[in-house]
């Protein structure tokens, strides 16, 4: 429930974001995307009834819906085509990185201070650390920011949402990100009851899925650059094969599965269920171009955290009425139909390209 209602929040909120970041740039939009999140965690702790958590979380979730199209043209600007995978997957690696520092770090404020703590420091930390990009960071003026109306954006988010390149992209972002949420809200379950670990081993283990993570995002950003000749389409359809293999895999864990087959399951799940998220993002960005790239993004990115909200509350419906190796089994089938709009996109986006070369 607190991961899909902070997906309520940047579902409501990722495609005025992305028109955000097109009228006024990166820079003001990180600025007053890190203040929001950092405000709503301070004031979450402050509460004790749990249904204000929540609601401080979904408000959590409006800010958090500017952080992947504020930036992100910037990508498209600064680096040619065969460099910005790599360069999307050094800026998308953020996440899994920070989800390595908080999976240890939370914790342990939490057990030692209670949970309140926890989540003032990860606010506090959220300002601090957006407020010095946001200094720092040096936008030119072509990024800056256009000055239309919002009638104007409107417009302009209504055409490229109708993209066919973008709705295939989104598709298979759709089916990826639902693998992603499981993996995030209930492998540290999963490995407690059907593996009978200890809570604290398997969130040991749950951060070694946030290191392959990190690497993930690297390594198929960089692919996407050479291996696969600029193409984010073809290497997602590979995420897609893999991701389907390691979440049947999960579904097979039972208390005798040694120990480091579990741990090289969890590498290969993390590097793939969530090392895919940059190839999307820069996938949606080069659709939309240097002026429309957040526009872009906050069109295709409702569609996705639709899909990120809805994921966890069936994945524990389905994994309460029938078993956890039921659902990571309906999972992997999930997963693998995104094979399918991918091979499609890399098709349609490459005609687009020869056409546009043409002209």
């Amino acid at each position: 429930m607190i991961l899909s209602v902070q997906m309520i929040g940047s579902l409501l909120a990722t495609a005025v974001a992305g028109a955000l970041t097109d009228r006024f740039g990166d820079k003001a939009v990180v600025l007053w995307s890190g203040w929001f999140m950092g405000v709503a965690l301070i004031c979450a702790a402050a509460v004790y009834d749990f249904h204000w958590v929540l609601l401080w979380l979904m408000i959590y979730g409006i800010g958090f819906a500017a952080v992947t199209p504020a930036g992100s043209h910037a990508i498209v600007f600064f680096f040619k085509k065969e460099d910005r995978g790599f360069a999307m997957g050094v800026r998308q690696c953020g996440m899994p990185l920070a989800g390595v520092i908080g999976s240890i770090l939370l914790p342990a404020i939490a057990l030692r201070f209670d949970y309140q703590w926890a989540l003032v420091a990860a606010g506090v930390i959220t300002i601090v650390t957006c407020t010095i990009a946001s200094i720092l960071y040096r936008e030119p003026k072509e990024l800056e920011g256009e000055r239309v109306s919002l009638r104007t954006m409107l417009v302009e988010m209504l055409q490229i949402s109708r993209d066919a390149r973008l709705i295939l992209m989104t598709l298979t972002s759709m089916a990826l990100v639902c693998a992603q949420m499981a993996m995030l809200a209930f492998l540290t379950l999963t490995l407690v009851h059907e593996a009978a670990y200890t809570v604290a081993f398997a969130v040991g283990i749950f951060t070694l899925s946030q290191v392959a993570a990190v690497l993930g995002r690297l390594s198929w950003g960089r692919s996407s650059d050479t291996l696969f000749r600029g193409s984010r389409a073809l290497p997602l359809a590979a995420v897609c094969v893999i991701t389907a293999g390691a979440v049947f895999a999960v579904s097979l864990v039972a208390p005798q599965t040694p120990v480091w087959a579990v741990c090289a399951l969890v590498v290969v799940l993390g590097f793939s269920a969530e090392g895919w998220f940059g190839l999307s993002v820069i996938a949606f960005a080069e659709i939309g171009g240097d002026e429309h790239s957040g526009s872009a993004l906050g069109a295709a990115l409702t569609w996705v955290f639709l899909a990120a909200f809805v994921a966890p509350t069936i994945f524990g419906a389905v994994a309460q009425a029938h078993g956890y190796p039921f659902a990571w089994r309906s999972l992997a089938l999930l997963a693998l139909t995104g094979v399918v709009p991918a091979l499609l996109a890399s098709t349609v986006i490459r005609r687009f390209t020869e056409k546009s070369d043409a002209a």
